[in-house]
């Protein structure tokens, strides 16, 4: 299966608010009282931002936010910048993974620092940088699956097929 979704994963629940964690991202969104599952967001079609609180965990899905980081050696974006300077006090972890277009992204903040980065589009690999330990898994999708997995210590299955809407979902500002 092709997946095509993106986001943020935070090692913080901020309280439980994801409005402050929004806040803590930079990110300007509306809150709109509506809730849903994981799978529908990381659906293609989806394209709100959501955010869940996971134990001590915060999930961002947004399928247009990962585009806004560097994937690039030795390349740091402002997205990159903010998440380099919110890893002094939470770990984060930025990615995306696009199937149909066999391109997939992840950079891993710890400490102020960019710890591992990981690219590839169109199948070419364009950085793969610091620790990154090879899963044996049969595709580049499974394995940053995987990582993420590893990172959150949560079952993406188990998000996937939970019947729960533990998402939160925001809008655009509008004018």
């Amino acid at each position: 299966m092709a997946w095509k979704f993106g986001g943020i994963y935070l090692k913080n629940d901020f309280g439980g608010d994801p409005v402050l964690a929004l806040n803590r991202l930079g990110i300007d969104k509306r809150f709109t009282d509506e809730r849903v599952r994981f799978s529908t967001v990381i659906d293609s079609t989806f394209e709100p931002t959501a955010i869940g609180i996971v134990g001590s965990v915060t999930l961002v899905h947004d399928n247009r936010l990962p585009y806004n980081h560097s994937y690039e050696a030795d390349t740091v974006y402002p997205a990159d910048e903010r998440l380099l300077l919110l890893s002094h006090e939470v770990e984060s972890l930025v990615f995306y993974l696009d199937g149909i277009t066999d391109s997939y992204g992840l950079a891993h903040f710890q400490g102020g620092r960019r710890v591992r980065h990981f690219s590839m589009q169109r199948g070419d690999l364009i950085v793969q940088e610091g620790e990154m330990t090879t899963i044996h898994t049969s595709s580049v999708e499974a394995q940053l699956l995987d990582w993420l997995q590893a990172f959150t210590g949560l079952s993406f299955t188990q998000l996937v097929l939970d019947d729960h809407p533990i998402m939160y979902v925001f809008t655009e500002t509008g004018f």
